[in-house]
């Protein structure tokens, strides 16, 4: 089959399945490209139906671009809460804070515009042109990347530089034969659906399995090829509830790198092998404490990329915060914005069974 028939014969049997198989997700409503920005930041490394409840939350609080661009970066990100990866929120506003700046409302249908805002790459720039616009600019992430190296039973990796460029090629190639805004999406919902990963992957429900190169040959189970391999180096680590009299100690983290601005009670993360209690001395030394700590006996994981803390509770009582750190009550600290794992621990050990484990501390007098 010749390149041009096979575009076209894609385009056209993947135009008929999304407009009767695609998922009523809210940010398909419509095609402003304000929510789809947002819908695809949200989407990056977070499952579908959780996004639903944080996109609704989101567009309730910042309906317009224009009010995402003049709210505070604490209020951005107290109402991103939640989803992880903050870095998403701060560059929704910092591109909407330059849009405004450039006397726009919304986004414009420039690609090269696009390109120079923060945290838009190329796959979340081709959304936008593609979904919002209709102009043939390739969206390319995971999903999209398995479809296509089924298609071409590629024996590569398709998330190198060489793979990106062909499955581009390929995309562009089809949305220009059809509407990119419906294209896009089917690429999408393709492989979250029905080209999923491994044996799961669904054949005979797939509108283009007579095209796909890797079924004709059975290795669609080996596709995509993969030589990355990404190594989570996991520790032990200490977390230290400091009560006192008006509420909890708890410090903000410093501008730039993990959690910037963030709140946070002190924690520490342990070298290689060491243990949760070893943590702990050295976070009390460091924070200059002599009260007696009680082991609260709750866990919870800080999960990242390349690493993993396994983080271990303890509370102390004071009758001030130390150095560095401020008093807040448990009302406060709900609406702070502050990792999700330190937040769990925190909701833990004040909840009734927690209470009932600081009642046994005795207060300092």
């Amino acid at each position: 089959m010749s390149a041009e028939k096979f575009h076209l014969e894609a385009a056209e049997a993947l135009t008929a399945w999304y407009n009767s198989h695609k998922r009523d997700l809210p940010w398909r409503l419509d095609r402003d490209p304000y929510h789809i920005l947002v819908s695809e930041a949200m989407l990056q490394q977070t499952q579908v139906e959780r996004v639903k409840s944080f996109y609704a939350r989101w567009m309730e609080r910042f309906p317009t671009l224009t009010s995402l661009a003049s709210a505070s970066e604490d209020d951005v990100l107290a109402c991103w809460q939640g989803l992880g990866y903050y870095s998403r929120a701060r560059n929704l506003r910092r591109a909407a804070r330059l849009v405004s700046g450039a006397g726009l409302k919304t986004l414009p249908a420039d690609e090269e515009f696009l390109r120079s805002l923060p945290g838009l790459g190329p796959y979340t720039v081709g959304a936008v042109c593609s979904i919002a616009f209709d102009l043939p600019v390739p969206a390319i992430d995971g999903n999209v990347r398995r479809v296509f190296s089924r298609l071409l039973d590629m024996p590569d990796d398709p998330a190198r530089a060489k793979g990106t460029a062909l499955i581009a090629a390929h995309a562009a190639a089809i949305l220009k034969l059809g509407s990119p805004h419906i294209l896009t999406q089917a690429f999408m919902e393709l492989g979250a659906t029905v080209c999923t990963p491994g044996t799961t992957c669904q054949c005979g429900q797939c509108p283009v399995s007579r095209l796909c190169a890797a079924q004709a040959a059975g290795t669609q189970a080996q596709r995509p090829v993969s030589t990355r391999r990404n190594v989570v180096e996991r520790r032990r680590g200490a977390a230290l509830l400091i009560l006192v009299p008006h509420g909890c100690a708890v410090r903000r983290r410093p501008a730039g790198g993990l959690w910037s601005r963030f709140y946070e009670i002190p924690w520490l993360r342990g070298e290689a092998d060491e243990s949760a209690e070893s943590c702990l001395s050295r976070l009390t030394a460091e924070l200059r404490l002599t009260a007696p700590c009680l082991d609260l006996e709750l866990e919870e994981t800080l999960k990242f990329t390349c690493w993993q803390v396994r983080l271990h509770l303890w509370s102390c009582r004071m009758l001030q915060p130390p150095a560095g750190c401020d008093a807040f009550s448990a009302d406060e600290l709900a609406d702070f914005p502050m990792p999700a794992g330190l937040k769990r621990l925190v909701q833990k050990a004040l909840g009734e069974s927690g209470e009932k484990q600081l009642e046994l501390f005795p207060p300092v007098r």
